[in-house]
């Protein structure tokens, strides 16, 4: 779901294809590492599976070299899959090792030939304005799409003035932790930007989530919520109903909403705040 609109024709899901071959080389090596350490605590050896008039039996093989192994009982056939699954395991091992260094490969090849992200910015400046890009690179694309106006949500005469390291007001302590945070990561966002928002009956209205942040290597967008009052019950059920509200609009936690808390016994620390940017926008 895209919560703004495209930014001089760039799409925000880029053409270039090495943020995909990125993610696919994460979830690989996340689950190389899942299914080395299973291996490692699995039991020693490897099954053997034979039949013979339809009775299937197994043979625990812990020898080298030894082609039959030991008969096992039926009543061990926790043994019987967990090495059938050991044996599997190390298959796929083998098959995740392989796949991932064609990945690596093909991202450090895709790096050495593709000019099409920096293409734009070699080109002389008083051509720039005449050309309608196929894809800015990261610093221009971050600079258009934080220099959008838009009207934030008022502010009451009474409330305080916070301000963050970029000079911008918010209402919270906690906002500015984030505030900073993304600034410091380089990470573009957005307070209170406007979005426009389905709701139960049927109506739309705009709504002013904290953040809108933007991954620059996916050119995706992602809410933030923040929700600083968790152990008060009437907060908690208001934040409860704004999650609700999200997911009837197709925004959900980890797919394209952030969300932190704290309450008065945990409150946010700089550090949490961090993680979940890298996370999620780097």
């Amino acid at each position: 779901m895209q919560f703004t609109k495209t930014i001089e024709n760039q799409p925000l899901t880029p053409l270039f294809i090495e943020p995909l071959l990125q993610k696919r080389l994460a979830e690989l090596n996340t689950l190389l590492a899942t299914k080395l350490k299973e291996v490692k605590k699995a039991p020693a050896g490897s099954l053997r599976v034979t039949s013979s008039n339809r009775v299937t039996q197994y043979y625990h093989k812990t020898m080298a070299g030894d082609t039959c192994g030991i008969y096992i009982p039926a009543k061990n056939f926790k043994l019987v899959k967990a090495l059938a699954q050991k044996d599997y395991d190390k298959l796929l091992i083998d098959s995740l090792k392989k796949e991932s260094r064609l990945l690596q490969a093909a991202i450090n090849s895709y790096k050495k030939t593709t000019l099409a992200e920096r293409l734009f910015s070699l080109l002389h400046k008083k051509r720039q304005p005449l050309i309608t890009p196929v894809c800015l690179p990261d610093e221009q694309f971050s600079k258009l799409w934080q220099t959008i106006d838009y009207e934030t949500k008022p502010f009451s005469p009474e409330a305080p003035v916070l301000l963050t390291a970029r000079n911008e007001r918010v209402r919270s302590k906690s906002e500015i932790i984030i505030a900073d945070t993304l600034n410091r990561l380089n990470i573009p966002y957005r307070y209170e930007f406007p979005v426009k928002l389905k709701t139960e009956n049927g109506s739309h209205h705009i709504f002013h989530p904290d953040f809108i942040c933007l991954n620059l290597r996916t050119r995706e967008e992602f809410l933030w919520e923040h929700f600083g009052m968790m152990d008060d019950a009437d907060y908690a059920t208001t934040a409860a109903r704004k999650l609700r509200l999200y997911e009837n609009n197709g925004i959900y936690p980890g797919k394209n909403l952030i969300i932190s808390t704290e309450t008065s016994e945990l409150p946010v620390n700089t550090r949490q705040i961090e993680k979940l940017a890298e996370q999620y926008l780097k």
